[in-house]
C-alpha cells in the first residue's frame, strides 16, 4: 500500500513539474505579443553616461516579452538596436514547446538572419532573451559561437516565468571568458504587461550608467 502511495505521489510530482515547465516556457497568460512597430534601429540617442555610438542592444523574442523589455533598454541607452531572427521560423502553440525541447536535447545551433553589424564597433553590448528549458534558447548559443566578444562589456537581461536568470548570466561568462559580464536584469514575463521603465532605470543606475 505504501509503495502504491509513493508511486502515485511520484506521478503527481512529475505531472506538476511538467505543467510548470510548460507554463514557464510558453508564458501562458503573460505574453504581450510581438510588436511589428518595433524595428531594428541605428544611431539612437541615449540618456545614460554610455557612449551611444559604441552601444548595441540585441535580443531574441518569440512572445514579445523580451522584445518589449529590450525596447525599453534601447530607448534609455541608445546606440544600435537589433532583433535576432531565426532563418527558419519557429512553430507556434504546443508545437513550439516540442520543437525547442528537441533543440535543447540535441544541443542544436539554429541559424539566424544577418544582423547587419560590425561587432568591433561596440564597447557595450546588451543581450536579451527568454528562458527556455531553464537555459537560453539555443539560438543564443549560435550567437555566442559566431561572435567573439572579448574585451566587450556584456549586459544580459531576460524574461522568465519563475526561474529568474536560471544561471544564464554565468553561462554567458563561461562562453565569453574574456568579456566583462555585468549584473543582469530578469523580469517575469507576465510583468511585462505593465510599464517596466522605472525598473530598467533603477537597474541601469545600479550599474553606474547614470550620473
Amino acid at each position: 500500500m505504501k509503495k502504491n502511495v509513493g508511486i502515485i505521489i511520484g506521478i503527481v510530482v512529475v505531472v506538476i513539474a511538467v505543467i510548470a515547465i510548460i507554463f514557464m516556457f510558453t508564458n501562458n497568460g503573460g505574453s504581450v505579443g510581438l510588436d511589428s512597430s518595433i524595428q531594428n534601429e541605428d544611431n539612437k540617442s541615449g540618456n545614460t553616461t554610455l557612449d551611444s555610438d559604441r552601444v548595441l542592444v540585441l535580443y531574441f523574442s518569440e512572445t514579445g516579452n523580451t522584445q518589449k523589455l529590450a525596447n525599453i533598454i534601447s530607448n534609455e541607452v541608445g546606440g544600435d538596436f537589433r532583433r535576432i531572427e531565426p532563418v527558419e521560423a519557429y512553430p507556434t502553440g504546443d508545437a513550439l514547446f516540442d520543437y525547442t525541447e528537441e533543440e535543447a536535447n540535441s544541443d542544436a545551433r539554429p541559424e539566424f538572419k544577418d544582423l547587419d553589424i560590425n561587432i568591433d564597433d561596440y564597447d557595450t553590448i546588451f543581450v536579451g532573451y527568454p528562458i527556455w528549458w531553464y537555459q537560453m534558447p539555443m539560438i543564443m548559443y549560435t550567437f555566442f559561437d559566431e561572435y567573439d566578444l572579448s574585451g566587450k562589456t556584456i549586459v544580459p537581461f531576460n524574461t522568465h516565468e519563475g526561474s529568474g536568470d536560471s544561471g544564464t548570466y554565468s553561462d554567458i561568462a563561461d562562453l565569453e571568458p574574456d568579456a566583462d559580464v555585468l549584473d543582469g536584469l530578469a523580469i517575469r514575463g507576465g510583468d511585462m504587461e505593465s510599464d517596466q521603465t522605472e525598473t530598467v532605470r533603477n537597474w541601469l543606475e545600479d550599474l553606474g550608467f547614470y550620473e
